[in-house]
C-alpha cells in the first residue's frame, strides 16, 4: 500500500503558496511562476481542478468586492441608509458624529429680517464666503490650480474636481472626511465640469461666453490631475451645464450622442487612476435667481412656501443630466462609481417638490448657482455618511 510522504506534501504546499502569491502579487513572490515546473504540472487532473476553482472565486472575491459589500451592508440595514437605521433603533455608529459649528451660524430664534440679512450676505459671498474655505491648501505650482491639505486621516486620500462646486463643498467635506484621510488634493475649474465641455453657449452664472471654448482644454487638466494624484477615493463636485445639453436625438440614443460619448471617454481616462471609488452629484434643478431676493419679501406678504417655492422652480434639463450620468454609471463603472443624489435631499414630500428655502426664509441656494451654506448644512449628512462607510 503506498503511503503519503509528509515532507513532500509539505513541498506541495509551499509550491501551491508560490504560484497563488504570483498569481495575486507578482512583485512580491517574482519566482512564484517556478511553484508550476516544479509542482503544478505534474498533479493529478483533481488538484489543478481545485487550484483553478480557488482562483475562480479569488478573483470574482476581488472583482465584485464592492457590490459584495454593498450587499452585506443593504442586508445588515434592510435596505435603509444607515442614517434611517440611526434614527429608528439608536444603533451606534462606526465613528463618532463630527460636531463642527455650523457653516451658516444660524439659531433658534432668529426672525425674518435675520433671513433676509444672512440671504443677501450669502448672495454677495457666495461660494468664495469665509465660512467656506479651509485654510493652508499646499499648492503644487503656478503651473496650475491644485493644491493639497495634510490631516491626520492615516487610511486613505481624496481628490477633489470639478468646478466653483468644489470651493463650495470642500471645507464641509475635509471635515467629514479628515478622520479618515491623511490628504485631500483639490482641482476647482471655473465653470468647467470633468466628464464634458460645453457644445453652446448658455447662462452660467454671468460667465462670458469663451468658458465654452476654454472648458474643452480643461478635460486634459482633469484628466492630469487624476493621474498625478493617484487618489483611494474622488469625488466630482459639479453643477450640470455640459452633461444636461439636449440629447442629438433623444434619452433612447445615447450610444451616438456626443456629450454621451464625451462623458464616457472622459471616464474612461480618469477612472483607472483612481483605486477605490469616484462619487459624483448627480444633476439637480436649478434656481431662478432673479426671484432669490424676494423669497422673504413674500413670506411676509402672507404668500404659501409652496408658491414662492414654484417661482423658483427652474429645471435647465437637469433630467438630460441625470439620464447621461445614470446610463455611465450603468454601462462604463458600475459599483467603482456612485451618485450622490441632491434631489431626494432637497425633496419636500408635502409639496411634492424640489424646495429651495427652509421654513423660516433662510436660502439653500445662491445667485451664482452655488449653495449657500445653510444648503452646505442641510446636505452635510450625506457626505457624512459616506465618509464613515469608504
Amino acid at each position: 500500500m503506498q503511503t503519503k510522504r509528509n515532507d513532500l506534501q509539505g513541498i506541495r504546499g509551499l509550491a501551491i503558496l508560490s504560484v497563488l502569491g504570483f498569481h495575486f502579487y507578482p512583485h512580491r513572490f517574482p519566482n512564484g511562476y517556478l511553484g508550476v515546473d516544479q509542482w503544478y504540472l505534474k498533479q493529478s487532473n483533481f488538484t489543478i481542478l481545485l487550484l483553478i476553482v480557488i482562483l475562480l472565486v479569488a478573483n470574482g472575491i476581488l472583482v465584485y468586492k464592492d457590490e459584495i459589500r454593498e450587499v452585506m451592508r443593504k442586508q445588515k440595514t434592510g435596505g435603509k441608509e444607515f442614517k434611517e437605521v440611526e434614527e429608528e433603533k439608536n444603533v451606534i455608529r462606526k465613528y463618532p458624529i463630527r460636531k463642527y459649528p455650523r457653516l451658516d451660524a444660524l439659531t433658534d430664534d432668529m426672525t425674518l429680517d435675520d433671513a433676509a440679512r444672512m440671504n443677501a450676505y450669502w448672495h454677495q459671498h457666495d461660494h468664495m464666503a469665509a465660512e467656506l474655505q479651509w485654510p493652508n491648501c499646499v499648492s503644487r505650482g503656478p503651473e496650475h490650480n491644485w493644491c493639497d491639505f495634510k490631516e491626520n486621516g492615516t487610511e486613505f486620500k481624496i481628490a477633489m474636481l470639478g468646478n466653483s462646486y468644489v470651493q463650495n463643498h470642500h471645507k464641509m467635506l475635509i471635515q467629514e472626511c479628515k478622520h479618515r484621510a491623511y490628504s485631500f488634493a483639490m482641482d476647482s475649474e471655473t465653470g468647467c465640469e470633468p466628464l464634458a465641455s460645453p457644445h453652446t453657449t448658455v447662462d452660467n452664472g454671468g460667465m462670458g461666453v469663451e468658458w465654452v471654448q476654454a472648458c474643452a482644454k480643461k478635460l486634459d487638466e482633469f484628466v492630469a490631475f487624476i493621474k498625478d494624484t493617484k487618489p483611494d477615493f474622488a469625488f466630482i463636485l459639479t453643477r450640470f451645464t455640459a452633461i444636461a445639453e439636449p440629447f442629438d436625438i433623444d434619452e433612447n440614443h445615447l450610444e451616438t450622442d456626443k456629450i454621451y460619448l464625451e462623458m464616457k471617454k472622459q471616464l474612461g481616462r480618469l477612472l483607472p487612476n483612481i483605486k477605490r471609488k469616484l462619487f459624483m452629484i448627480d444633476s439637480f434643478p436649478r434656481v431662478n435667481r432673479s426671484k432669490l431676493d424676494s423669497i422673504v419679501e413674500e413670506l411676509k406678504r402672507n404668500k404659501t412656501i409652496e408658491e414662492i417655492n414654484k417661482s423658483l422652480y427652474n429645471p435647465s434639463g437637469f433630467e438630460r443630466g441625470r439620464r447621461r450620468l445614470a446610463e455611465l454609471v450603468k454601462k462604463e463603472c458600475r459599483s467603482k462609481c456612485e451618485l450622490i443624489n441632491y434631489v431626494d435631499a432637497f425633496w419636500n414630500k408635502t409639496m411634492n417638490a424640489f424646495q429651495y428655502f427652509d421654513a423660516r426664509g433662510f436660502t439653500y441656494f445662491t445667485s451664482g448657482y452655488h449653495l449657500s451654506a445653510h444648503g452646505i448644512e442641510h446636505v452635510r449628512h450625506l457626505y457624512r455618511d459616506i465618509c464613515d462607510n469608504l
